[in-house]
């Protein structure tokens, strides 16, 4: 009943698609890519699902909007989620899977609904791309129940480890000076609800870049060092 609900609610959402569309098996022989904009970005996190996704490329996706709105209740915790946002853009990135890794990532992300991007909202840093018989799929939530983090589902710090970590690892392998910035600022909901979970964290990973993360996340937000620790 709950994958029935979130895809209705995708069909009223976009309006243009069916609700076939929700979770849609490529078809077969196409190239199929996923686009990561949380915690996919991080190599750690995309492969303990997917072994095959080591290798990834950054991507831009346009009219779109990463924001802290989605929550679990089984953790607690308030989780990135995408909509659309018209003359906004996220970056993020893109890594090829065949339709059983998708099928086996549908799985993990499960209370999301993967749709497929227009390629004309896609850029690449530059780079010119044949697109030709090529699929982009993103996970997004329902944009009816974006709800913003409050005390009993903060923003926890294990989790943005996970997110600025990736953003590190890709501004480092591909030499893109601002990229973990524009993670932190092309991000809506930012809040005051955020538990420094990385001693007792409420999911459980390690934290590598933890310093040049606080660094970053110091210079944007003035209370950061403020966070109270559980």
């Amino acid at each position: 009943m709950k994958k029935i609900y979130i895809i209705i609610s995708f069909f009223i959402f976009c309006g243009h698609l069916s609700a076939n569309e929700c979770n849609q098996i490529p078809v077969s022989g196409s190239k199929n890519y996923i686009i990561g904009y949380g915690s996919l970005m991080e190599k750690e996190s995309r492969m303990r699902t997917n072994k095959s996704a080591k290798n990834v490329k950054p991507i831009i996706v346009k009219d779109f909007k990463r924001e802290w709105g989605h929550r679990s209740n089984r953790y607690k915790i308030t989780f990135l989620t995408v909509s659309k946002k018209k003359n906004a853009q996220i970056n993020a990135v893109y890594y090829p899977l065949s339709i059983k890794g998708i099928i086996k990532l549908d799985k993990r992300e499960k209370s999301y609904c993967r749709i497929k991007l227009n390629n004309e909202k896609l850029q690449f840093f530059g780079k010119k791309i044949n697109l030709k018989n090529k699929n982009f799929w993103i996970y997004a939530a329902n944009p009816k129940k974006i709800i913003i983090p409050d005390n009993q589902h903060p923003i926890v710090q294990s989790y943005v480890d996970i997110f600025l970590n990736g953003c590190f690892q890709i501004q480092d392998k591909f030499k893109i000076n601002n990229f973990a910035i524009l993670c932190v600022d092309t991000t809506y909901g930012w809040s005051k609800n955020w538990v420094n979970d990385r001693i007792n964290p409420r999911r459980p990973f390690l934290v590598p870049n933890f310093y040049r993360i606080d660094t970053l996340l110091g210079k944007k937000f003035n209370f950061y060092f403020e966070n109270k620790y559980e």
